[in-house]
């Protein structure tokens, strides 16, 4: 095959375009003859505008070894091609034939091509055809409205216009474009407007464009949003005892920074309760065994603790000094021990310090009544 030459002496676009396909066919023949598809035949033989019998049998030898080339990949699916149209290849190929014969575009023809490109434009996301005819109002619009964007003060409509022209110009909107990042900052402005204000958008828009706040009034202003925002969110909860503790906390974390304190009785003070007794029913809620076991390890907890205490409250009170405890002192530690250990350890501090108390009591003279 190597010995194959073709004449290149084209005189129209027709002839330019075909030799173009025959050399690269020619040149994969050469190289991997395997690699030949129907699809390279199919070309070869729409395309060609010589009679002669040198670029039939050209044509021919093509076609036999595609055909050869699907029945080896049949056999043997790491041999040979498997029968493969090229999208790109038959788009150039109708453009070439249009150029070369306009007059045969027929409304049918169009209205087949048309329906083509429809498909192909679903196929990659875009439902609409570009329109490239209002490219400039897009850029002009966007040049107006960047400013506005950059400043917090674009609104709806204005975003929404953008929006509609861009879906027209171009088939579709680009995400995290300009388009997309007005409309964010427009219904941002919205919510805060109406937030700010407690009733609708267009009354908020025209209350609060009528003063202008310095930058320490806006951030204040801003922090009190957010506070409102997260009480809307959570009152519900705390009602309904289901806010959680991180709930709870962000809230205390907002009023904090707007007011410098949590006001008592208010939204936040409540909610603490709530998730207090939420954890102390999620500690008594375990079933069977495990629960009671879980429940009584708690409270052998809490009398250790409180045993504890009672034992540094002697120690710091009196330091080395048992002896000046009271009886009564004496007495709560004792009993604090019992509910802890079962029983009162002899030696311990407990017992030191109720000794110390009846030895302190019984050596004061006892004062004569007359």
């Amino acid at each position: 095959m190597s010995s194959i030459n073709t004449e290149k002496s084209p005189e129209s676009t027709g002839d330019q375009y075909f030799q173009g396909i025959l050399n690269h066919v020619l040149e994969k023949l050469k190289e991997d003859p395997a690699s030949i598809t129907t699809e390279d035949a199919r070309r070869l033989s729409e395309n060609a505008v010589a009679g002669d019998l040198r670029t039939a049998k050209i044509i021919s030898a093509v076609e036999a070894f595609a055909a050869a080339s699907e029945v080896i990949h049949e056999v043997d699916p790491q041999l040979g091609q498997a029968p493969h149209t090229s999208l790109l290849t038959v788009v150039n190929d109708l453009k070439v034939a249009v150029d070369q014969n306009p007059t045969n575009v027929t409304t049918e023809v169009l209205r087949t091509a048309q329906n083509v490109v429809s498909k192909m434009q679903k196929a990659v996301g875009h439902t609409n055809a570009p329109h490239p005819e209002l490219e400039s109002e897009l850029r002009q619009e966007i040049a107006k409205i960047e400013p506005k964007v950059v400043e917090g003060t674009v609104t709806i409509e204005e975003a929404n216009h953008l929006h509609s022209l861009e879906a027209r110009a171009h088939g579709h909107t680009e995400k995290g474009g300009i388009t997309s990042i007005a409309q964010s900052v427009a219904a941002k402005r919205e919510r805060q407007l109406s937030l700010s204000s407690g009733s609708s958008p267009v009354s908020s828009r025209s209350r609060a464009n009528s003063k202008t706040f310095s930058p320490q009034e806006q951030s204040h202003r801003d922090r009190e949003i957010n506070l409102q925002k997260v009480k809307e969110v959570i009152k519900p909860k705390i009602e309904l005892a289901t806010v959680t503790g991180s709930e709870a906390n962000l809230l205390y974390s907002r009023e904090a920074r707007v007011r410098g304190q949590t006001e008592m009785g208010g939204l936040t003070a409540s909610a603490q309760p709530v998730v207090s007794q939420k954890r102390h029913d999620s500690l008594s809620d375990h079933t069977n065994a495990s629960a009671q076991g879980s429940a009584e390890e708690q409270f052998q907890r809490d009398r250790e603790v409180n045993l504890k205490l009672a034992e540094m409250s002697l120690e710091s009170n009196n330091k080395n000094e048992t002896e000046k405890v009271s009886k009564e002192g004496a007495a709560s530690v004792q009993s604090r021990e019992h509910r802890a250990h079962g029983h009162v350890d002899k030696g311990g501090l407990a017992s030191h310090a109720m000794a110390a108390a009846h030895k302190r009591e019984n050596s004061q003279p006892s004062i004569e009544v007359n």
